[in-house]
């Protein structure tokens, strides 16, 4: 098989992790299959012809890998599903399901899905990772037709906004850096809602934030007064906030608080820190929750039973739901934070909360729980590959997520038993 992966100069080597642990299940399938799902008809690629049918093909391939159990992926389903129908004749269209095709996944490195991979003449000239517009299929796949080069279609695609924010945040550094030669703007222009390029590094942290801040930085974006709090310029957002008090509690284009900004930023900045100064400049904890990123994640992905403490301290309520109906508790359960989990049930949280679709917290965290044992069950019986340290870090997963399980069904019990006296009396 072919390993000239990447081309050169435009490789994405960053993707969106989902569970990469769970992702060697499944079985070898040496058939061109028919889409697995509904009355589709797109073919799925397998290890026996994948260097038939993508490496070997006189067209451009698009490769959608993708699994049954891929939340994200159904978004991406139906637009692979209508281009293999719109572009058949000028292109391959094939997903390929990484629990029957194991080794390709691994052998072309991917990070997570849904990925879509770009073939020509067998080699893989691009990816785009997540669930992209169909737009940014069709376009790439258009400049793949007329012999346009992975760099020269890149370039062009950079003008659509949607597309500019995934580069920014999912590509390589040096990849970005060599976009910047072409596209001068590219880390300072504006999105559409106004949102600038170093606000939206701000607020997703990745392995990679700081050197992409610091490259960003080098151009002279625009500061905002949320974006102070994320560079650890505490001392300047105050004497921001006493020209415009109410900047506290706005939230940006994005719908992101400063509060948020500054937890998402909090572990990567240590004695720059910020959140403790946004706390005490009155900031409104009950005006949190309409922000982009739910303000209990963000209190439970720090890890520190003193942040908890704090936020308790100021009258958060533990069980407030955000948009998505997650509470402090269910994200500290997802996770498998003991310490979180028994702090908030100490402290009231309440165990029985549901989802607006009626799931409890014990369905959300079994959930996790189930795909974790499935991977873990998967990796000891493959005799193929050494999994040694990766089931280590799913089995102490499992774990974790046992002990939740165990603390929430005594507390659901518990309250059930209470709930039923009072009813009684």
């Amino acid at each position: 098989m072919n390993t000239n992966h990447n081309s050169k100069k435009f490789a994405l080597f960053a993707g969106i992790l989902l569970l990469g642990v769970a992702l060697f299940t499944g079985t070898f399938i040496f058939i061109v299959q028919l889409q697995k799902n509904g009355d589709s008809t797109t073919p799925y690629v397998t290890t026996e012809n994948f260097e038939e049918e993508v490496l070997q093909a006189d067209v451009p391939v698009l490769v959608d890998f993708t699994a049954t159990w891929c939340v994200p992926c159904r978004e991406v389903d139906p637009i692979i599903d209508e281009l293999a129908v719109e572009m058949e004749g000028k292109v391959k269209v094939f997903k390929l399901d990484i629990d029957d095709s194991p080794d390709i996944y691994q052998e072309y490195n991917i990070n997570g899905i849904p990925h879509i991979l770009f073939f020509r003449n067998g080699v893989e000239e691009d990816r785009v990772g997540g669930a992209q517009a169909k737009s940014t299929y069709v376009d790439y796949l258009d400049g793949m037709i007329e012999g346009k080069s992975a760099f020269d279609i890149t370039i062009e695609m950079l003008e659509g906004d949607a597309f500019r924010r995934y580069f920014i945040l999912e590509r390589d550094l040096e990849v970005v850096k060599t976009a910047n030669e072409s596209v001068p703007n590219l880390l300072t222009q504006k999105f559409e809602n106004g949102q600038t390029p170093l606000s939206l590094i701000l607020n997703r942290p990745s392995v990679r934030q700081n050197d992409l801040i610091t490259l960003t930085l080098t151009f002279d974006p625009e500061i905002s007064t949320h974006d102070l709090v994320g560079l650890g310029r505490c001392d300047e957002f105050l004497l921001a906030i006493e020209d415009d008090p109410d900047a506290v509690n706005r939230l940006d284009p994005d719908g992101n608080s400063v509060l948020v900004t500054a937890m998402m930023r909090s572990n990567r900045l240590g004695e720059d820190d910020c959140t403790e100064v946004v706390l005490s400049a009155g900031v409104d904890l009950s005006k949190q929750n309409s922000s982009n990123f739910s303000l209990g994640r963000a209190v439970v992905l720090q890890q520190n039973i003193g942040v908890l403490e704090k936020f308790i301290e100021l009258g958060w309520d533990v069980d407030l739901q955000d948009d998505a109906g997650h509470s402090t508790l269910q994200w500290a359960a997802y996770y498998g934070y003991i310490e979180n989990v028994l702090y908030l049930l100490e402290h009231g949280a309440d165990a029985t909360l549901e989802f607006p679709d009626g799931r409890t917290i014990e369905d959300f965290v079994n959930r996790s729980y189930a795909r974790s044992k499935e991977s873990l069950n998967a990796m000891k019986t493959n005799e193929e590959t050494d999994f040694t340290e990766q089931i280590k870090t799913v089995k102490e997963s499992v774990q974790m997520h046992e002990q939740v399980l165990a603390l929430l069904k005594s507390q659901v019990d518990s309250e059930t038993v209470g709930a039923e006296s009072d009813t009684e009396s």
